[in-house]
Parts: C-alpha cells; structure tokens; sequence
C-alpha cells in the first residue's frame, strides 16, 4: 500500500508508532511529503500532508516533534534564502499543517540545507548544509533552540564531517549515539552509514521521561 513506481523514502516516524511520512518522487511530482497511519498490522495509503507544506516544487527529509505537532522539513519552494532551505510548520486543531515559518538565516544559508532532525527535548537541532563553514559538501551542524532563538550553528567537525557528503544525521532520546550517512572514503559504496558516540557533540544537559500506557 506504501510503494509506487516512483522513487519511496521513509523520512520520519511518530513517537508513538502510529504516523509514518513518507518522501515520493515521481514523473509528475518532484518530491512531496506524503504521511501513511498505522491501523492494527497495516499501513494505510500514503496521502498528500495537507495544509502548507507540499507545494509544486521539492520537499524533502523532515522531522517530527516529540508532541507531533511541529514539523520540521526541507523545501525548494521560492521565497527562501537560497537553493534547499528548512522550514517547520505547526499542526491545527483540524489536523492540517500550518503556520509555516522559515527558519531563518541563522540556520539557512544561499547554500542548500537538508536532512533536519529535532531531538525529543525539542531544543537541539541537527541538519546538514554546504553553506555555513562546510569541510567540504553537505556538512552536519548543530543548533540549540534558546529563548526563542536559534543558536549560531556550529560545525560538528572530524571525524564526523569529512570533505564529502555528511548527512541525515539522527540522534538518540538520550545522546549517546548519532547515526548518519557519509560517502566519505573507506565505506562500502557510495553512501554508508556509521555511528559515533557520543551523538550529542557540544556537550548537553538532558532531562527525558517517557511515560507508556
């Protein structure tokens, strides 16, 4: 029920399990953020997000907050900073995405930007761009939202950004490992993955509780 003909990422999962986003590239659709729900063992049709987010143009990798109501994704549309610039919009009560809101030139450069992900304490966020002071292609940075405000990124450095391609970089809840893809020499094919502990570069002060039921 998920696969197409077209070209098929899983980009994001809910915290609960329930909420699968999905990227579909076709011939007649540059890439758009589709979103599929879990109900007993089966998926269902992935649908078009609605609200602001798909528009006729690219996007991309996104990431979803720990509350499922802020998403946070990268776009091609025009009005941005510069070639792939990352946006977050906010779910209504009526369940489409709006509020949607640049994140501004702290984060984005005239370079591509790419690959967000927001941790579950809904303040570092980890994405990846040519621009800023990149070793080289798409480089991992690290920003902290702080009073409102996002911090000056900061560059992730060696050995977890190389010269090539450092991307899509994933941290878990309580930051000891980060998972990334890097098509950096030494790897098995053009793009692998690796692991680098620990995942939180920068140092942090985290405080989790994850209550089931």
């Amino acid at each position: 029920s998920i696969n197409n003909k077209g070209h098929n990422a899983n980009i994001a999962l809910s915290p609960d399990g329930q909420t699968l986003f999905i990227y579909v590239n076709t011939y007649e659709d540059p890439g758009s953020i589709l979103v599929s729900h879990l109900t007993g063992e089966d998926w269902s049709v992935p649908e078009h997000i609605k609200g602001v987010i798909n528009r006729p143009y690219w996007e991309g990798s996104a990431s979803l907050s720990s509350d499922g109501k802020t998403l946070y994704f990268s776009s091609e549309r025009p009005g941005g900073i510069g070639g792939k610039d990352l946006y977050r919009a906010t779910k209504l009560e009526d369940g489409t995405w709006g509020k949607l809101e640049i994140l501004g030139t702290t984060i984005n450069t005239v370079e591509d930007e790419d690959g967000p992900f927001i941790h579950p304490d809904g303040v570092i966020l980890h994405y990846s761009s040519k621009g800023h002071n990149s070793m080289g292609g798409y480089d991992i940075f690290r920003s902290d939202y702080l009073d409102k405000e996002w911090t000056q990124p900061f560059n992730l450095g060696y050995p977890v950004n190389t010269t090539d391609d450092d991307i899509y970089y994933v941290v878990s809840a309580d930051g000891r490992n980060g998972y990334f893809s890097s098509g950096r020499p030494g790897g098995y094919g053009d793009q692998d993955l690796y692991v680098v502990d620990p995942g939180l570069i920068g140092g942090f002060n985290l405080n989790l509780a994850m209550i089931k039921g």
